[in-house]
């Protein structure tokens, strides 16, 4: 998906006043899994208090906690995903679209994290997924994955910097 596309989507699904709460989620050790926590890494000290970020790792239902407490309006989840397109691209889904995505490093499929998530807090959910290239052990993102990881990181800045 277009990085266009995705900015509208993402003014679109947050309205003008939102709690968001951003979740990095992915392996570092797992080349481009680890794009979640790279994009939560990059909005660090560029976002307002209304936004919360956590890198969770491979293990976002250990934060429901936080989560729950910060009281968002959404919550948006960031993480590689296989969606069939060439590696970089980006896909906006909703919770009921999560099942169909094939996930790789985490414990608890995501739709089961979001339904919790939702029965938990009462917010709006969404993923932007992005497909991989690379899964195997390393510690750096592919050039392709790496390009939208930057692209998404700007696009997610602009939206909440301008809503």
């Amino acid at each position: 998906m277009h990085s266009k596309n995705v900015r509208q989507m993402l003014m679109d699904w947050l309205g003008q006043e939102f709690r968001l709460v951003i979740i990095g989620i992915g392996n570092l050790l797992k080349s481009d899994d680890g794009l979640g926590v790279v994009i939560v890494k990059a909005l660090q000290g560029k976002t307002t208090d209304n936004i919360l970020l956590i890198d969770c790792g491979t293990v976002p239902e250990t934060f429901v906690g936080p989560i729950r407490k910060f009281n968002p309006s959404h919550v948006l989840m960031i993480d590689a995903g296989e969606i069939g397109f060439k590696p970089g691209t980006v896909r906006f889904v909703f919770p009921e679209e999560i099942q169909g995505l094939t996930i790789s490093t985490h414990t608890l499929p995501l739709n089961v994290f979001a339904d919790y998530l939702k029965k938990e807090t009462n917010t709006m959910i969404a993923l932007l997924a992005v497909q991989p290239k690379n899964l195997e052990f390393g510690e750096s993102l592919s050039l392709e994955v790496s390009q939208a990881v930057k692209s998404l990181s700007d696009t997610i800045i602009e939206v909440i910097q301008n809503q």
